[in-house]
């Protein structure tokens, strides 16, 4: 079962019945429970669920754990004074350490060992292959991962409840590529369900709609010809190359947005508020930009629980401090030293995250020098522009940073798209053989998109784009098309339909692909 499969719509039709005829708040989190269970069988076998089982089990049990030792901290700690307070909540702090550890190596290790496991080459046995990367293990091992580090530092109360914990690591729209939810946040939209209401249900829709047009009608039509020229590199050349990485990308945010969109609307129609994961991300002017609109949900883990105790940490900013003297002590090698840690351990694991071969460490690298060179040179370029008469607020100077930002992705993603660094050294190096023949002559249409498809394309491209520009300039389009009368707003709804269901890349014999995400 898939998001866009016919089996997934009878299966939501379902479960939106019965959400909305049980009554009570327990009885709609045993729907939305039940629900999490079919579907991940059906998605991702016993297997799966078996390790999603495992997981929360590991989770609750240290979370209770280290919230009893916290109990009697509290307990030992009244009437005493902040010095004394500190150094007793130091001595509890190693005790739920010991145990808060484990937790993780058992979570964890899932991750690790399944994608060192691909990296060897070796072909599991039959038995054990579904065990080592099952559907959106990344994603509720991040979560899960990120609640226990939440009770370890008394950002939030353990669940005293088990059930409470599964329900949250194996929400169903959020399992296939996220978002990651935080714990908290999630549990409380579950303990406060309500029954049906008209707005938010049909405002869900829209956007599962949305979704599905973004993945089925551009994302899967640009893969018809990304797959082409990324399957065989050496056969392709100059700008028949440059018009495979544009679409590329494209394709990837159409791909992984129109399945967060099917997510997010699945849980607005039945009023539950999922964290945004994009905010239309190629309208980003810098790297950091770009990833603060891009996976958000990812950003904000890595940044939380990664890049915020490592800038914290006292020996790192010891060694940062030995670092910034040994580079002369100004401004630059004070913003390269505090930085340097962080971001490149931050962006090496981000690369592995997504991937275990050197093609995504170098990804890693990459993304972390462009991050780690803005932050230390930015002053200067910005020194540089005004010298040189450049109005930074200019429309002209604001595009072509956006574009730079474009191109900055494009390079990135070339570096995984083929499969490995041989790959992307044959995709860059004929990138450059330039052939504008192929422009006119149709030869562009003979690589798995014809000329009808092709248009289809660019005008399905057009159309997200008039939508992401309305919403960078901060319009709510469902409340636009909200306040039009009742029959324009069904017809724009009716003809949406219609346009996924004539121009979605599907039909006998075709098996749509799979969302990009879905398997990390």
């Amino acid at each position: 079962m898939t998001y866009v499969s016919l089996n997934f719509i009878f299966f939501l039709a379902v479960f939106f019945l019965l959400f909305f005829m049980v009554p009570g708040t327990r009885l709609k989190q045993a729907v939305i429970l039940a629900g999490n269970v079919f579907f991940y069988y059906f998605a991702g076998g016993y297997e799966g669920l078996f390790v999603i089982l495992f997981i929360s089990l590991t989770a609750y049990t240290a979370s209770r754990m280290m919230g009893r030792i916290y109990e009697s901290f509290d307990g030992e700690a009244e009437g005493l004074d902040y010095k004394a307070k500190t150094a007793l909540f130091a001595s509890y702090k190693k005790r739920t350490r010991v145990i808060l550890i484990p937790g993780i190596i058992l979570i964890i290790g899932f991750l690790v060992f399944g994608k060192a496991f691909r990296l060897t080459g070796i072909e599991a046995p039959a038995m054990l292959s579904p065990f080592l990367m099952p559907l959106g293990l990344s994603y509720f091992a991040l979560s899960s991962t990120g609640y226990m580090l939440d009770v370890f530092w008394k950002k939030t109360k353990p669940e005293k409840n088990p059930v409470y914990l599964l329900l949250c690591v194996s929400y169903f729209p959020a399992i296939v590529e996220g978002p990651i939810n935080k714990y908290s946040k999630l549990i409380t939209e579950f303990k406060g369900l309500k029954g049906f209401s008209y707005e938010p249900f049909c405002r869900g829709l829209q956007r599962v709609l949305w979704g599905f047009f973004k993945k089925l009608v551009i994302a899967d039509r640009l893969n018809l010809y990304t797959k082409a020229v990324y399957g065989d590199p050496a056969s392709f050349a100059g700008f028949e190359i440059i018009i495979a990485v544009v679409l590329g990308a494209v394709q990837l945010y159409t791909d992984f947005s129109g399945c967060i969109d099917i997510g997010i609307g699945i849980s607005e129609a039945i009023g539950v508020k999922m964290p945004e994961n994009f905010n239309q991300p190629f309208f980003a002017k810098s790297a950091a930009e770009f990833w603060r609109r891009w996976h958000i949900s990812l950003g904000d883990w890595f940044k939380e629980y990664i890049s915020m105790p490592l800038a914290v940490n006292q020996k790192i900013i010891g060694f940062s401090m030995k670092v910034r003297k040994l580079l002369g002590g100004g401004r630059r090698s004070t913003q390269f030293a505090g930085s340097f840690i962080p971001l490149m351990s931050v962006w090496i694991l981000t690369g592995l995250w997504h991937g275990t071969g050197a093609d995504y460490l170098v990804w890693g690298l990459y993304w972390g020098a462009l991050f780690l060179l803005e932050s230390v040179f930015a002053p200067d370029f910005s020194a540089l522009y005004k010298k040189a008469g450049i109005d930074e607020n200019s429309f002209g100077f604001k595009f072509y940073l956006m574009a730079r930002t474009f191109v900055f992705f494009c390079i990135g993603r070339m570096f995984t798209v083929a499969g490995s660094l041989a790959g992307f050294w044959i995709l860059f190096k004929r990138m450059f053989l330039l052939n504008p023949w192929v422009l006119f002559d149709g030869s562009l249409y003979t690589h798995g998109l014809d000329r009808k498809n092709f248009y289809t394309a660019v005008f399905a491209v057009i159309l997200l784009f008039i939508t992401d520009l309305k919403k960078e300039e901060k319009k709510d389009i469902r409340g636009l098309l909200a306040a039009q009368p009742r029959v324009f707003r069904w017809l724009c709804l009716y003809m949406l339909i219609f346009t996924v269901a004539v121009f979605g890349i599907y039909g006998p014999g075709f098996q749509a692909s799979d969302f990009v995400y879905r398997g990390f």
